[in-house]
């Protein structure tokens, strides 16, 4: 039996419109979206409130109307700006010569959250996730169930929306007589989906650069250990080169699009040629563009190399890779390979495996959807199966 979600995802500079159904080729099929570009939010606050419902509700009717199909529920995906993640460890005795089971393994988690506190928070808690277990003096591991021992000990981390965000979703979602079913982090989804295994259980940092600012995670198992909001996103650059030359803010988008950082012979010489505000066409030498382009993302690489040097060193190891992506810098030419040089890290940029909008552009609403389905099969059977609720998920 096929199932149908729709979910929607807050960027910052674009609201995304996802309805995906279950039980084709793959996983999950988009059978609909719906982008549609708006003012975004900073700081904690939306920049033009105002048109908030007009945005959310046409992202909705492209969505719908690709799909074929009416949208009368709906998955919230919170976007960082909007979020608090808190990682702690904790310990509990196992009973005696008995082998550890899903009880105990609830148990050193809300051992955890009593530490953190996580009930005094006043958010909404939205993922408990485990980065590891570890039996007596073993070694971590993602799979405790069924091993004996006398202490299990876990690293588990708690994402939490704030109150604000939720309160705001509700009367927006409610004003247009839509439920809404939850409320996920993009974040989390988006790293399950990019990450393998293996990168994960290596630790791995996930560097999404958006138009306004950039998220960077830190994540191992299933958790994001560390979490990070830099108040500065590839907008930057095109505002930057819009003061520099002198021309507006779509003709210097074009230009940071089509620039290369790394320059072959063709390249080096070249010039870029968009049109003014008037109509006429205008054109700049590649030393002209250089200038701006490379100081705004210099000023981006530099908050990233000290966040990634003095507060995530620390939980990333040797063989932690780094992974880029968003539509920041991630699908300029050579934006990659100029951010590995100057945080002195190989950077690499995933892709989602899906059959239809798998730009790092859409990362984040994608492993949106993907968490998703994920929690929907995570749901037994004693509970019914269904998308209503995540009972028991969310503790």
């Amino acid at each position: 039996m096929k199932t149908q979600v729709a979910a929607m995802d807050f960027g910052t500079s674009k609201i995304v419109t996802l309805i995906a159904q279950s039980g084709g080729v793959n996983r999950c099929d988009i059978i609909g979206s719906g982008t549609v570009p708006y003012d975004g939010f900073a700081e904690g606050d939306w920049n033009t409130p105002e048109q908030l419902a007009r945005v959310a509700r046409d992202s909705i009717s492209a969505a719908e109307l690709e799909a074929n199909s009416k949208v009368r529920e709906i998955y919230i995906g919170v976007p960082g700006e909007f979020v608090h993640v808190r990682t702690g460890e904790a310990e509990i005795t196992l009973p005696e010569a008995g082998e550890i089971s899903e009880e105990d393994v609830n148990r050193v988690q809300d051992a955890v959250a009593e530490e953190l506190k996580i009930a005094d928070l006043g958010g909404y808690v939205m993922h408990r996730s485990p980065a590891w277990f570890i039996v007596d003096d073993g070694k971590k591991t993602m799979m405790p169930l069924g091993a004996h021992g006398e202490r299990l000990r876990a690293q588990v981390s708690f994402v939490v929306a704030e109150p604000v965000f939720v309160e705001d979703m509700k009367n927006l979602l409610g004003g247009m007589g839509i439920t809404i079913l939850g409320f996920l982090s993009p974040t989390l989804g988006e790293s399950l989906l990019l990450l393998s295994l293996e990168d994960r259980d290596r630790a791995a940092m996930l560097v999404d650069v958006g138009y306004l600012n950039t998220e960077v995670s830190v994540i191992e198992g299933d958790a994001i250990t560390y979490h990070a909001m830099l108040p500065l996103g590839g907008g930057q650059i095109t505002a930057d080169l819009c003061e520099e030359l002198r021309i507006p803010m779509r003709a210097a988008e074009q230009i940071k699009r089509r620039y290369v950082f790394n320059p072959d012979e063709f390249d080096q010489d070249a010039y870029s040629e968009v049109v003014g505000a008037g109509g006429e066409r205008l054109s700049f030498p590649r030393e002209y563009v250089k200038r701006p382009v490379e100081k705004s993302v210099d000023e981006l690489c530099d908050m990233i190399d000290l966040t990634l040097k003095n507060d995530a060193a620390a939980l990333l190891g040797p063989r932690s890779q780094v992974f880029l992506t968003g539509g920041g810098i991630a699908l300029m030419r050579g934006g990659r390979e100029y951010l590995a040089a100057k945080i002195g890290r190989p950077v690499k940029v995933p892709v989602a495996k899906s059959a239809k909008m798998n730009s790092p552009v859409y990362a984040s609403a994608l492993g949106l959807v993907d968490l998703i389905f994920d929690s929907i099969e995570q749901q037994s059977p004693k509970e019914g199966g269904g998308i209503k609720k995540f009972k028991g998920l969310f503790k």
